[in-house]
């Protein structure tokens, strides 16, 4: 057994993996802290909501949104899995999305952790139809989806 496996935490729900020791001591990142970081990047991307589970759903409703909404991370020692929950705005083409979702996801979680991202896993849970009479010829072209008002 290493000495930096002796520092996993379990408290508050929030498994936490020691990622580094050094001469001032260890520095723990939680599972968490890496699918808010994961969420919020997913978040950015034109075209992409988050989805839910039914747990987050709920908790939402009752007032306790969570920033980590529609995504989720495993951590193990200095290595993390992500699962990312997508909505795609109607229009936008599936696979592009989804690709650029996993590479964003994974540079900004290495980038922000230190970690290395073994997988982004995407699960496309839903299309959503509430922009796409917002549609525009223009934005159709510049943004990659087709245009749906020509004939």
């Amino acid at each position: 057994m290493s000495f930096s496996s002796l520092f996993v935490n379990f408290s508050g729900g929030d498994r936490m993996e020691t990622t580094e020791i050094n001469g001032l001591g260890s520095i723990h990142i939680s599972q968490r802290a890496v699918s808010i970081i994961a969420s919020m990047t997913a978040a950015g991307i034109s075209g992409v909501s988050l989805g839910a589970t039914i747990a987050e759903t709920a908790a939402k409703k009752m007032g306790h949104a969570s920033l980590s909404q529609g995504a989720a991370a495993l951590v193990e020692g200095q290595e993390a899995e992500i699962t990312i929950r997508l909505v795609v705005t109607y229009g936008y083409r599936i696979p592009d999305i989804a690709l650029q979702v996993q590479k964003s996801v994974k540079d900004a979680v290495e980038v922000m952790t230190g970690c290395h991202v073994t997988a982004v896993h995407i699960m496309v849970q839903d299309i959503d139809f509430s922009q796409m009479n917002a549609i525009s010829p223009k934005d159709a072209e510049t943004e990659g989806r087709p245009d749906h008002d020509r004939k």
